[in-house]
């Protein structure tokens, strides 16, 4: 395996810092003492990164923010992917239609990265940020694997250890039956889930901090395969907090793109959550066709 430039993780870092505090402005010593890089390189990197037009420093204030050349590339980011401008849309609509909020997310290798956020969620431990990174770890993630090959979710059951991993494997087959069934997933609230909450919350504002706190969130993500974390079996009269509903779009491969996500829905009955999913799946569907993607067929190998 190639080993990564150390400068270019930093900029990396750096950027993604900035993607999730979106409208912030940092001095030098803010950005060092927030990611762990001392101040000589923390400067080389940034005026690289200024020189290219991808950060702007005040000239009174001394302080940095995201630059015009970023704008050049979210827009042939987005031209590239016109899956997440058509989902930023449809999205926008049902924030304001089911009075939550709404997430467009992504698999990048081993994390689950927040793309775009709208709205507001009805439970406050859900709220997350654009930019954020959560790691893919059974069983967060199911409609990424529900129509996977077996190789796959083996695959993503070995990020787990020992007792965690033996009992995802007890578990998982009904989750991801239930999600194939219904196309789509329905997960809810526990302290567990309030806990990834604000961990992640701390993660955006302490990156310094993130190799312990991305091994917590790991902890905590494994820690739901032991909870009743999808509904699997929906009472339409019982009312539940509901922490997502989640249905994929799909790529020309019949591959997951793009997971929508309805977030933090406090005490609805299971006859809404279920008219939700509903609602979110058409989305998802509608989106697939206007891209030219292709849904994979239901049956599980």
């Amino acid at each position: 395996m190639v080993r990564p430039a150390l400068a270019a993780t930093r900029a990396i870092d750096i950027l993604n810092f900035f993607a999730a505090h979106p409208g912030g402005t940092f001095t030098l010593s803010e950005l060092s003492a927030s990611l762990g890089i001392n101040l000589a390189s923390a400067l080389s990197v940034l005026q690289s990164l200024e020189d290219a037009g991808y950060l702007v420093r005040h000239p009174r204030r001394k302080t940095y923010e995201l630059g015009p050349s970023l704008v050049a590339l979210g827009d042939a980011a987005l031209r590239s992917n016109r899956a997440v401008d058509l989902a930023r849309v449809e999205m926008r609509l049902l924030a304001e239609e089911f009075s939550t909020e709404a997430i467009i997310s992504v698999a990048v290798g081993d994390d689950l990265v927040i793309l775009a956020v709208e709205g507001r969620p009805q439970l406050s431990s859900a709220d997350v940020r654009v930019g954020q990174r959560m790691p893919l770890v059974p069983p967060l993630g199911q409609v990424f694997f529900a129509w996977s090959p077996p190789h796959e979710i083996d695959a993503w059951l070995g990020r787990l250890d020992g007792r965690m991993q033996a009992t995802a494997r007890v578990h998982l087959p009904l989750t991801l039956a239930a999600v194939r069934e219904r196309g789509y997933s329905v997960t809810v609230e526990s302290p567990t889930r309030t806990e990834i909450g604000a961990t992640l919350e701390r993660l955006a504002d302490r990156p310094r901090e993130a190799p312990r706190l991305r091994d917590r969130l790991a902890e905590l993500a494994a820690a739901l395969g032991e909870e009743d974390y999808e509904l699997v079996e929906v009472d339409p009269e019982a009312t539940y907090d509901i922490t997502t509903v989640v249905a994929p779009v799909y790529d020309a491969q019949g591959q997951v793109a793009l997971a929508l996500t309805l977030n933090g829905l406090s005490q609805i009955t299971g006859r809404q959550a279920t008219a939700h999913g509903d609602r979110l799946a058409a989305t998802a569907r509608l989106i697939t066709k206007q891209t030219g993607g292709r849904t994979p067929d239901a049956a599980f190998p």
